[in-house]
């Protein structure tokens, strides 16, 4: 199987910035976290750096995720959809409905997150 690397790195940088942005963290602080520099994440989050494994295992640690997480791949090498980007999708379904029914589904959807934490 062939890989394409920049596409990888693409696909890994994609992972490491939403995961970031999701808990509200700067570079600056995802680079604290990891014990990188906040030039080699913003490098790395552009696809312009490949990340060694060590620091791949830093980010996903800072994260609190796995490798495999930030790579896209189940425990078992397969490829599976992660629960927030199934979340902003069906968000993006319900964008018209009422204001009501919206604030609801939110408490819903945090209180879930928060349960399975």
């Amino acid at each position: 199987m062939k890989v394409d690397d920049v596409a990888l790195r693409r696909k890994v940088g994609e992972e490491i910035r939403r995961r970031r942005k999701a808990l509200s963290w700067s570079q600056e602080k995802l680079a604290d976290e990891a014990g990188i520099t906040f030039k080699h994440v913003s490098k790395i989050e552009r696809a312009l750096s490949n990340p060694s494994l060590t620091t791949l295992y830093r980010i996903a640690a800072a994260l609190k995720v796995t490798p495999n997480d930030l790579l896209g791949l189940s425990p078992s090498g397969e490829t599976t959809p992660d629960p927030r980007v199934l979340f902003e999708k069906l968000l993006g379904l319900l964008k018209g409905q009422p204001r009501l029914q919206m604030e609801f589904l939110k408490r819903l959807f945090d209180e879930t997150a928060r349960l399975i934490k």
